[in-house]
């Protein structure tokens, strides 16, 4: 880890989230959608839909909101037939296996050039970041793939010159 983080992102694949639900049966249970707001058991959540959160049982609702270490949050991704689609641009896809790799600690984790395609949606100071430190490390083929991705979700974006 290069810098504090304020809170753990997780993803998991949509069809899995009454699983993921299930895991958390006690805690209580949150939508992304204009806010943070209840999500039953039963509910099936689609797209816009893609982020929940699971607050530990009896631990209430803070507002405003801050990420706190004792919560959960999940990104729920898209999968067809054993490929990962991208929720920004359908067009964006790679296979499941291509989607994660395993950090120095065996940790599996996105690989670093999807979660730079979702950071540059906001780019805030700690993506510029998370950018910078990261694009000396990516292999050619990858900086290609961002700066690819890149042209057809975020057209004009600052990084995309800063990509070979």
């Amino acid at each position: 880890m290069t810098r504090e983080h304020e809170d753990l992102e997780i993803g998991v694949f949509r069809h899995h989230q009454s699983a993921l639900h299930s895991l958390y049966t006690d805690w209580d249970a949150y939508k992304s959608i204009g806010g943070w707001n209840r999500w039953e058991a039963e509910e099936h959540l689609d797209l816009p839909i893609h982020q929940v959160l699971f607050r530990p049982p009896g631990s209430g609702y803070p507002e405003p909101w801050e990420p706190n270490y004792e919560e959960r949050q999940f990104f729920l991704n898209e999968a067809d037939d054993g490929i990962w689609i991208s929720r920004r641009d359908p067009r964006i896809r790679l296979h499941v296996r291509q989607l994660a790799e395993r950090s120095p600690d065996g940790v599996p984790i996105v690989i670093p050039e999807v979660q730079l395609l979702y950071k540059a949606r906001h780019a805030a100071g700690k993506d510029e970041h998370d950018f910078v430190l990261a694009i000396t490390r990516l292999s050619e083929g990858r900086r290609r793939w961002l700066r690819k991705t890149l042209e057809l979700v975020h057209p004009g974006h600052r990084w995309i010159q800063a990509l070979p």
